[in-house]
């Protein structure tokens, strides 16, 4: 960290020293970016070596001839079943989105208002005393 503008000048002040110092909180993006691949390079390996095991130990009995029980299964979640999930779970969400249309009571009442106004244009003015029909007395 270096607070000169050149090795020979005066020292940096105010904003720029400032700037200098806040950007050197934070690591290089490239480094960052490399470091945690290796990581997980790193974690990848072990959690394989890790499920080795721990199949190995399922499968070998002790020197009493108990098996060890693992926590691993058989068989995993498959791609299938996942998308199946994926897919219930878009529909519901769909269907929720079309049930939000009328968020607030104000969009009812003028979604009902104009659905009525298409009914008295259908009914000719003569017929609406007539009809005994819910719809009808509404419009």
């Amino acid at each position: 960290l270096s607070y000169y503008i050149t090795d020979h000048s005066k020292p940096l002040t105010g904003l720029r020293k400032w700037a200098v110092e806040h950007q050197s909180i934070y690591p290089d993006e490239a480094e960052l970016r490399k470091e945690c691949e290796e990581y997980m390079e790193e974690f990848d390996e072990r959690e394989k070596l890790k499920f080795q095991r721990e199949k190995e130990m399922g499968e070998t009995p002790d020197e009493d001839g108990w098996i060890t029980v693992t926590k691993t299964t058989k068989f995993g979640a498959s791609v299938e079943s996942a998308k199946e999930k994926k897919k219930d779970y878009d529909k519901k969400m769909e269907k929720k989105r079309k049930e939000m249309i009328h968020l607030y009571s104000f969009q009812e009442r003028e979604n009902r208002k104009e659905s009525l106004a298409v009914l008295k244009a259908k009914i000719p003015r003569g017929q609406r005393k007539d009809c005994k029909n819910e719809i009808c007395q509404k419009v």
